[in-house]
């Protein structure tokens, strides 16, 4: 995995897209207090505030001996920046990686009400609006228990903001609490194929916290994108082509931090 690049500017004065300040606020915090991190770390919310503009002031002042509170594509801060950066584990760069690397066992939950053929992967479950979370939750757990590698869970469903058109009852932020028995199950992370996901949205619909509840749940890494998705139904006898994600895909820690934000990666 690697840093996505700026856009614009971010900061004092800067032009501040969303998408580039969560970008800048994931990198200071992965920077230790003592290099020039924030304490406490900031909130990847892609808002520019006192806190935010304060952590750039602190980082160029420790890093590089000044502080104009302006991170700018391609020029010093920013590259200063990206050194700090240190890629999840949960979700190796294949070019990184190698071909020899120990790949995980690929899960893979789809909600029919996707249209489509069936998805590739190592095992493949579909679900409709009839199944019962509590299967899910079940034989999830059984694919786990029956599985020597480590396990990525792709979920493959409709979505918007927060919510996740999947099984019986859906999931949004208010039952997520339900998943709990899966605690520490996926520890190859959740790759969360859905509309929207990520989108922060005011109230119940804020698919920041819906993610990094997930991610604090599951105590694994949840990946996640801010935009609508689109793919391929696929032909007779081929799966659904999903291509790579669009818009930019947040990636958070079992902690429920934003590690990552990535610009239309590879699903």
């Amino acid at each position: 995995m690697s840093v996505r690049d700026l856009s614009e500017t971010v900061g004092e004065g800067g032009v501040n897209d969303l998408d580039d300040v969560f970008t800048v606020q994931m990198l200071l915090n992965q920077v230790d207090s003592a290099a020039g991190g924030p304490s406490p770390l900031l909130d990847v919310d892609g808002l520019v505030g006192p806190k935010t503009i304060g952590a750039i002031r602190w980082f160029q002042n420790v890093q590089l001996g000044f502080q104009d509170g302006l991170v700018e594509p391609g020029k010093v801060t920013f590259n200063q920046l990206k050194g700090f950066f240190r890629s999840p584990d949960a979700f190796p760069d294949p070019l990184v990686a190698g071909d020899g690397a120990v790949k995980p066992h690929r899960l893979v939950y789809r909600d029919v009400r996707l249209i489509g053929n069936r998805p590739a992967g190592d095992t493949v479950i579909e679900v409709d609006v009839n199944t019962p979370l509590q299967w899910f939750l079940d034989s999830s757990a059984d694919t786990v228990a029956h599985t020597a590698d480590r396990v990525r869970l792709k979920l493959m469903a409709h979505g918007a903001p927060a919510f996740v058109q999947f099984c019986k009852e859906n999931l949004f932020t208010a039952n997520l609490p339900l998943l709990a028995v899966l605690k520490d199950k996926f520890a190859a992370g959740v790759d969360l194929y859905s509309c929207s996901a990520a989108f922060i949205g005011p109230g119940s619909s804020d698919g920041n916290v819906f993610c990094y509840s997930m991610a604090k749940i599951l105590n694994t890494y949840v990946r996640a994108s801010t935009a609508k998705q689109l793919y391929s139904p696929g032909a007779a006898g081929s799966g659904l082509d999903f291509g790579r994600w669009e818009g930019t895909v947040l990636t958070y820690d079992p902690t429920g931090r934003v590690v990552n934000v990535e610009n239309s990666p590879q699903f």
